[in-house]
């Protein structure tokens, strides 16, 4: 009886967790939030302020030869100007199933990539491309980890949700599958005393980073991000 109890619930379970692959039609596309939203991204380490990073996000529709996309620019300026820098991506506009990606921070130089389902590699149509040959074979298509905030904001949350994504950071490492739960709810109180309803969603990033989103309930609007890597504490707020 043991045995079989365990062999009716292991299905449930994997029920359960929804794997989203690249080509998804994302139901809840109405939450991106287009147009500009401001960050500040800051850093703690033993109870002390380390770094501060103040992050403007543009998102947009654009037509390309008559197929819609999104764009999506970031721009971050922090205390170290050397680490500035902004990145430019283009995606599908109803997949986010990536395009191209164009990154330049001024220490490192431009780095730009062009994404198909079987491969990654350095955009040929990028002028000083220090990534011109890089190439990344891929067992399956990837998301795309820049816009992490932006993805998530189209998961159906609700109590208990538990998605299964592919991930990648153009130009670093491997892709990798992630696990993305919503671990419960909470106001959050607002500087002008009111407060707004949100759902919190927990990954640990292969169990490296244990981090938490906090996103309105009404429209899953991001509101705020508290991580952990080691000693430090990573914090990201929007300025309202």
């Amino acid at each position: 009886m043991k045995y079989l109890l365990l062999f009716i619930l292991l299905p449930i379970n994997l029920m359960a967790q929804d794997t989203l692959h690249v080509g998804h039609r994302f139901s809840q596309m109405k939450n991106l939030e287009l147009g500009v939203t401001k960050d500040i991204i800051y850093t703690e380490l033993n109870g002390k302020v380390n770094s501060v990073t103040l992050k403007t996000r543009k998102i947009e529709k654009l037509k390309v030869n008559g197929k819609s996309y999104l764009s999506f620019r970031h721009e971050w300026n922090s205390g170290n100007p050397d680490f500035n820098g902004w990145f430019d991506y283009l995606c599908d506009a109803e997949t986010l199933k990536p395009v191209q990606h164009v990154r330049m921070v001024k220490k490192i130089g431009k780095e730009a990539f062009a994404f198909t389902d079987s491969k990654i590699t350095g955009l040929d149509s990028a002028i000083n491309n220090t990534k011109s040959d890089f190439s990344l074979e891929l067992e399956t298509p990837t998301f795309n980890w820049e816009i992490d905030l932006e993805t998530y904001s189209l998961l159906p949350m609700k109590a208990n949700y538990h998605a299964v994504m592919n991930f990648y950071h153009p130009g670093a490492g491997k892709p990798k599958y992630y696990h993305l739960k919503v671990i419960g709810s909470e106001k959050v109180a607002l500087p002008n005393g009111k407060s707004m309803d949100c759902w919190i969603v927990f990954t640990d990033y292969g169990g490296s980073q244990p981090t938490r989103f906090w996103y309105t309930k009404k429209g899953q609007n991001f509101v705020k991000m508290e991580g952990k890597y080691n000693q430090l504490t990573i914090r990201k707020e929007r300025i309202f």
